[in-house]
């Protein structure tokens, strides 16, 4: 009974430290993106998205870039020259075994206009 107590709360202990051995991650904050009366927008303008993602095992060793900035730049790769507008984000979670695994990854669609 005690050894089953040790490991329940062995258990709680590491699910509250995630990414406490190892944390480098980065998260969205705030995106501020232009309008279609912003640019010089088009209704043939191409719809692109890119995602960024950033993972976490064992509660212990976090790594990764889930940001607006990775995103963004992943959307921009088929259109370096261009400007992102009427930008969406979404935000997925990908958990695995009560959480041992998880991948978060932020996606980011919209509308690129020529500069």
């Amino acid at each position: 009974m005690e050894t089953m107590r040790s490991i329940f709360l062995c258990l709680l202990a590491a699910s509250s430290l995630g990414g406490c051995l190892y944390a480098n991650v980065r998260a969205p904050r705030a995106y501020r993106s232009a309008t279609p009366a912003d640019v010089k927008s088009d209704p043939s303008d191409p719809l692109v998205a890119g995602e960024s993602c950033s993972r976490v095992v064992l509660y212990l060793v976090a790594w990764g870039d889930a940001g607006y900035a990775a995103a963004t730049k992943a959307a921009l790769a088929s259109a370096p020259e261009g400007v992102l507008y009427d930008v969406r984000v979404d935000q997925k979670v990908n958990s695995y075994v009560l959480g041992l695994y998880a991948k978060t990854c932020t996606i980011v669609s919209a509308r690129v206009a020529k500069r």
